[in-house]
């Protein structure tokens, strides 16, 4: 597999989300977790690329206004692009809860003294 040439900035910022992301699942089986990495790594992808996507929406907004009529609109690309990513990654989040996420015992709450 080919290297993509990143800087050290996005490597460390794809490293962090990558942590962030495993630390949602402590309790996840190991096996797991290995398995899954590639869906991991995505999700961190399609996170930093969504806040970008949504940082650069809020200069160029998603749509455009024709000058002298306001009825008159049109959607910019980065509207569907932010509403691909967004679909994306809610699906791979969906994925890695439905196969990391460890059920909590309700029984075990702490609260049962105070029935």
């Amino acid at each position: 597999m080919a290297e993509v040439n990143m800087s050290n900035k996005n490597k460390t910022e794809l490293q962090d989300e990558i942590h962030r992301l495993k630390q949602l699942f402590p309790g996840a089986d190991k096996n797991k977790l290995n398995a899954l990495e590639g869906l991991i790594e995505q999700a961190a992808y399609e996170r930093i690329y969504l806040k970008r996507l949504n940082e650069q929406a809020l200069v160029s907004g998603l749509v455009k206004f024709h000058p002298e009529n306001a009825k008159l609109q049109r959607t910019l690309p980065i509207s569907g692009e932010i509403a691909k990513h967004s679909a994306a990654l809610t699906n791979i989040m969906d994925k890695l809860m439905k196969h990391l996420a460890v059920e909590v015992d309700d029984e075990d709450d702490g609260l049962s003294e105070y029935e």
